[in-house]
């Protein structure tokens, strides 16, 4: 994933509201993500296994691919903390609106 924006409170509202999952979150790189899981819609830190992300780095190289920010990022998995969950995607939006926003999302 390139260096992205953030995407900013009321847009991600307006994702959760339209159905628009998953979002991506975090800027410059993604860190976080809205998305449904577990039958529940939640806000969750993306985690990346650094020892996975080393071992890939390293493959990459050695067969003369890339390995640049982005690939590392991309492979950011939703099992971190869990920042908001809600049953339905009115609730979790109605709370994300309401929740203090971290500038860089």
């Amino acid at each position: 994933m390139a260096p992205m924006a953030p995407v900013g409170q009321a847009a991600a509202v307006q994702h959760i509201r339209n159905n628009r999952l998953p979002v991506y979150l975090g800027s410059p790189h993604p860190c976080a993500i809205i998305l449904e899981q577990d039958g529940m819609i939640r806000i969750r830190d993306l985690v990346i296994d650094e020892a996975k992300a080393k071992a890939a780095g390293e493959a990459a190289l050695a067969a003369g691919r890339s390995w640049m920010p982005e690939h590392y990022y991309g492979m950011g998995e939703p099992v971190g903390k869990i920042h908001l969950e809600a049953a339905t995607r009115e609730e979790l939006a109605r709370r994300a609106a309401e929740m203090k926003w971290p500038k860089h999302w």
